[in-house]
């Protein structure tokens, strides 16, 4: 039994099967790409050439642009502020705490609320800022 087996070549190159490809891979990059997104309380952070990242772990205190306070994402009063920073200082092992200034607060007040973490015990304070490029 001899079976003969015909295998014509395609003379034409279909460009429908390249499309389903490219968009095959555009939809994977779309979904497996990562957005930087910062959690929280929407400020317009100072730019700086020179930038780090921090845990969210650390103490943050965050002034919006309306001059409202967070403290780690929940809104406090100024009276408040003392009392909660300093049970959040005691428990942490390092004493930062990173202040979240919109660009627009005046530095009186984040010279205040630095006054009021030295007060309670914080030692190191970090003034957060978003990367320029």
């Amino acid at each position: 039994m001899n079976i003969e087996l015909h295998h014509k070549k395609l003379s034409a190159f279909s460009p429908v099967s390249l499309a389903d490809i490219i968009f095959l891979l555009l939809i994977f990059f779309l979904l497996t790409s990562t957005y930087v997104l910062e959690p929280g309380i929407r400020v317009k952070l100072p730019r700086a050439y020179t930038s780090d990242v921090v845990s969210m772990k650390d103490i943050q205190v965050t002034i919006s642009a309306e001059g409202k306070l967070y403290l780690n994402d929940k809104e406090v009063t100024l009276n408040d502020l003392s009392t909660q920073l300093e049970t959040l200082i005691k428990e942490s092992d390092e004493k930062i705490v990173i202040i979240r200034a919109d660009k627009s607060v005046t530095i009186d007040k984040l010279v205040q609320i630095m006054d009021i973490g030295r007060g309670v015990g914080g030692e190191k304070f970090l003034i957060a800022t978003r990367r320029i490029g």
